[in-house]
């Protein structure tokens, strides 16, 4: 039982430079990445979506690097609102559109890899009730389900655990339930959770019962997950170093099941720079959380 483990790759880790890409790449590997999530974009970009998005241009460059150093690729869809799941009940046929560029992605990732997983969040229009928001996600993601039996490989469609907030009180999958209802509904063995350990955290103070480790439905459908702390701002996205989220204990929960999914560290580079050098704090971040992986991979 060994996981893939890697973190979420902005183009800002390496400020989008090739030889900052190739500087890079050496320390992951001597860092032990086996994986990485990458978050694809296409169409008009600004600076900001340049900064967290893999824009269409370095897609077949930067993802072949990875490839080349012996890095799998997980893909993440891109947070422009062209690509938002509420978007499914407008108009399907141009949300369709968007994705098509991903899954050619997919299609040959999963080829080469034997297995890739997209990560998308759930419908959270705050204009619209929780009954659509909710269509909106149950559609697209059996449509996306669809889509992805008919490719090479195993491609994983997996609906992140989001957290609450106060100001989209209809928005999906922003607890554990929820997300899990959500997967059940589709009922495809193509889709299952992202379970984001540390807006699951977030969540506890919204969730009657809340407790460490789910229970057996939820880690059951658990096919990734994503792992980073909690600062002291309250905000997620920190290197898991703080001590906020036991991120050991819930992977300990999902070893249990006897298998562990692909981690990916999704720490972003300006709440690691809050508390010091960003690639220093990613290293230290692959020791402790490499250490946890590697203890129960051998039990």
């Amino acid at each position: 039982m060994t996981a893939l483990l890697g973190n979420s790759s902005a183009p800002r880790w390496y400020q989008g430079d090739p030889p900052r890409l190739d500087a890079y790449l050496e320390r992951l590997r001597a860092w032990g990445a086996t994986a990485t999530e990458v978050v694809l974009h296409h169409g008009p970009a600004d600076e900001r979506t340049a900064r967290v998005h893999l824009l269409a241009e370095d897609w077949e460059r930067v993802l072949r690097r990875y490839r080349d150093a012996g890095i799998a690729v997980q893909v993440h869809v891109s947070l422009d609102p062209r690509f938002a799941t509420h978007r499914w009940l407008d108009d399907p046929d141009a949300l369709k559109r968007e994705y098509a560029p991903l899954f050619r992605v997919l299609r040959d990732l999963a080829a080469e890899q034997g297995r890739a997983v997209l990560v998308l969040h759930g419908a959270g229009d705050p204009a619209r009730s929780y009954a659509d928001n909710r269509q909106a996600t149950v559609e697209l993601l059996a449509w996306l389900a669809e889509e992805a039996e008919r490719l090479p490989g195993e491609v994983l469609i997996a609906l992140e655990l989001g957290a609450m907030k106060p100001d989209r009180p209809t928005a999906t999958a922003r607890s554990r339930d929820g997300v899990l209802a959500l997967v059940r509904a589709v009922d495809s063995p193509r889709v299952g959770i992202c379970w984001d350990l540390a807006h699951d955290c977030e969540n506890a103070a919204h969730e009657a019962g809340w407790t460490t480790v789910p229970d057996a439905d939820f880690l059951a459908r658990v096919v990734h997950v994503h792992a980073h702390d909690l600062g002291d701002d309250g905000a997620s996205h920190y290197p898991p170093l703080l001590g906020r989220v036991p991120v050991a204990e819930q992977l300990a929960a999902l070893a249990r099941t006897g298998r562990l999914p692909s981690i990916t560290m999704e720490v972003r580079w300006r709440c690691a720079a809050r508390l010091g050098d960003p690639w220093e704090l990613l290293g230290e971040s692959y020791r402790r959380v490499g250490a946890i992986v590697a203890r129960l991979s051998r039990r």
